[in-house]
């Protein structure tokens, strides 16, 4: 992994002290420790770090509001620590933007976890991006093209990587956006199966839907893959 500029947002000082010791370990540069919304969003807009850790428990509103507010001004990989996880803490988090999370307390193995699983799914973002044109509507589309990784990872066995890298030929195949790609795969196994863990994005699958474009002009390198359920 090349080497991070990052900032820390975090209330606790031992907290942040033990961070930023695990990050210069790892290689990477400190550049600041923050301990409110309010610095951090001053010190992101003058330092434009490559990466902030983000405390669950900033103040004054807490971690998933600020990654809201700093993800309002400008997209970038955003890790998540926190003390405790559960599902809707996780799904809250994803859907404000938060790419990982880091379950404290954490050693360097962890830590270098959640940066590669930040950096690798920011990449994957930013390809959102460019396709919708519009942030707050990739943040959103994230959201599907997450749930449609996790499906094919249960039903095809893959691992995170081969998940999008599946989504991403199946989109040239078909000419279709990632987003619509993502949110046609989940529509056929809700409809299919109808999976609980859909339910709660079935909203977003039919926002992405409805905003779908006119097909990209895209070659076909390949035959259609066929061990799920096709989405057409």
């Amino acid at each position: 992994m090349r080497e991070l500029r990052v900032l820390i947002a975090e209330e606790m000082e031992f907290v942040a002290s033990r961070l930023s010791a695990q990050l210069d370990a790892l290689g990477h540069h400190v550049l600041g420790v923050v301990r409110d919304q309010a610095a951090m969003l001053a010190s992101a807009s003058s330092l434009e770090p490559d990466l902030l850790l983000l405390d669950l428990h900033l103040p004054p509103l807490g971690g998933i509001e600020a990654a809201r507010a700093i993800l309002a001004r400008r997209a970038m990989p955003l890790v998540l620590v926190a003390d405790y996880g559960v599902d809707d803490h996780v799904r809250r988090a994803q859907e404000a933007g938060v790419l990982a999370h880091l379950l404290w307390p954490s050693d360097v193995i962890a830590l270098e976890s959640a940066l590669t699983a930040a950096l690798t799914r920011f990449g994957e973002f930013r390809i959102l991006c460019e396709q919708v044109g519009d942030l707050q509507q990739a943040l959103r589309t994230r959201v599907v093209l997450e749930h449609a990784k996790a499906l094919l990872m249960r039903r095809l066995d893959l691992g995170e990587a081969e998940a999008f890298q599946y989504m991403n030929r199946r989109s040239r195949d078909t000419g279709r956006p990632l987003g619509e790609t993502a949110a046609r795969l989940l529509a056929v196994e809700q409809q299919w199966f109808g999976q609980a863990d859909l339910a709660g994005c079935i909203n977003l699958i039919l926002g992405v839907l409805a905003k779908r474009r006119p097909p990209w002009p895209w070659p076909r390198k390949s035959p259609r893959l066929s061990r799920i359920p096709s989405s057409t």
